[in-house]
């Protein structure tokens, strides 16, 4: 099961969030008022999506997974026997000729039993398909989130290394006139090789992420990569959670595990009744028509087929376990989902509300300060590096944010609506 993270280095912002959401309830909202409907994402990335998500290989292994389901079905629902041709002669004292037909006969009813099986089992896969093309689009999305976080970060650090390289520069002269000590100058340095160091790291990330939306595209489409857009809404009131889950392709894929289990059992349990064959057989010997008619039926004493049906019934067992199972990891992952967006969007408002205007001023007041001469070196170096810390962090946390938006759209299943897609599958069950 796709699983979004968070990076580690938000965890204070993120922290400063749950502070403040510490009363509030852990489970998302479970009231009676009307849920009101996702906001549409923007229509470039709906595009892109559509475009790329079919495309990828894990997506088309799966519909083809589906597609061969759906031919077993088929297969399962022909009859389980043909007829079977004899023809026999003799050339004796007396010549023998005889032509027969044989067919056995499926007496309880197997074969339905078996479409049963079959049924089920294309349904399991059909969510199965479901729940991966979802999880692609997830896994593209948040390498979306990564790579536009690199592409800003990497600007964030180049302008951290031209600023730390003037200000070297700068420092390189004042000592050389005699106007600032050397530790300042070497501290000036060594900020400045610090910088180059974390430009380096931030372009290593970079690469790591488009590398991770590239190994989801296939060659041929080269459409432009779409950006995501930093406002995100409050998370809708579910009225009915349990509703929620159960719709849950993967919670849909088990419980037809079990219907699938269940149909084994039938299955096998009319195995044990063993079919028998009705024969016609016609011809002349001597001269004279003979016509005869034969039944073959088959003593089960050496194989009862006993073991069939117990083994049919522990597969059962453990298919509804599995159920409770999913269920239970589905409703925590939810829940999770939920807290973790909540906070991380309470940390973005906060920072929306005074961290932009406040850090673009922060900067330009400490270039005046130094320029001044009211900052020395020390100072200058501690609270500019503070300010771009606090851009950078900025970054991630935004990051942060969309993948606990797409970790929810994921775990509540609404990953088709935010992207305005109606359904995955067509109304006869075949992939689009």
């Amino acid at each position: 099961m796709c699983r979004l993270k968070l990076p580690i280095a938000i965890l204070t912002a993120l922290l400063l969030g749950s502070l403040a959401t510490a009363g509030q309830a852990a489970e998302p909202p479970n009231g009676k008022d009307a849920t009101p409907a996702l906001p549409d994402s923007s229509p470039a990335l709906i595009e892109f999506v559509r475009e790329v998500v079919p495309s990828n290989p894990r997506v088309k292994a799966a519909r083809s997974a589906f597609n061969a389901r759906g031919a077993f079905q088929a297969a399962a629902s022909q009859p389980l026997y043909n007829p079977e041709f004899t023809f026999e002669t003799q050339h004796a004292h007396e010549d023998r000729h005889y032509l027969g037909l044989l067919q056995r006969i499926d007496l309880v009813d197997k074969r339905s039993a078996r479409t049963a099986v079959a049924a089920a089992d294309r349904l399991a896969v059909r969510a199965d398909y479901i729940f991966t093309r979802r999880a692609v689009t997830a896994d593209l999305l948040s390498g979306l989130a990564g790579y536009q976080t690199g592409v800003e970060r990497e600007a964030l650090a180049t302008k951290r290394v031209r600023l730390m390289q003037d200000f070297a520069t700068l420092t390189k002269r004042r000592f050389e006139a005699g106007d600032m000590a050397r530790v300042e100058f070497n501290l000036a340095v060594l900020v400045f090789a610090d910088a180059r160091m974390q430009q380096a790291t931030v372009r290593t990330t970079l690469i790591d992420a488009r590398q991770q939306v590239g190994n989801l595209i296939p060659p041929d489409i080269t459409t432009p990569w779409p950006t995501l857009e930093a406002g995100l809404p409050a998370l809708p009131v579910q009225d009915d959670l349990d509703a929620l889950l159960m719709a849950l392709p993967e919670v849909r894929a088990a419980q037809r595990r079990v219907d699938s289990a269940k149909a084994m059992i039938a299955l096998r349990t009319r195995q044990k009744t063993l079919d028998p064959t009705i024969g016609v057989t016609g011809g002349d010997e001597a001269g004279e028509s003979l016509v005869g008619v034969n039944l073959t039926l088959p003593l089960p004493l050496r194989n009862p087929f006993r073991y069939e049906v117990t083994a049919a019934y522990r597969q059962y067992q453990q298919a509804q376990r599995t159920v409770n199972d999913v269920l239970r990891r589905a409703r925590a992952r939810l829940v999770n989902a939920f807290e973790r967006y909540r906070i991380a969007q309470d940390a973005w408002q906060d920072w929306q509300r005074i961290g932009p205007s406040s850090s673009q001023q922060q900067t330009e007041l400490l270039r005046r300060l130094w320029r001044s001469g009211e900052l020395n070196a020390t100072e200058f170096l501690v609270q500019t590096s503070r300010t771009i810390d606090s851009q950078d962090s900025a970054l991630r946390l935004r990051q942060a944010l969309w993948l606990a938006w797409f970790e929810w759209l994921l775990a509540s299943g609404k990953v088709d609506e935010w992207l305005n897609v109606d359904s995955y599958v067509k109304t006869d069950g075949t992939p689009d």
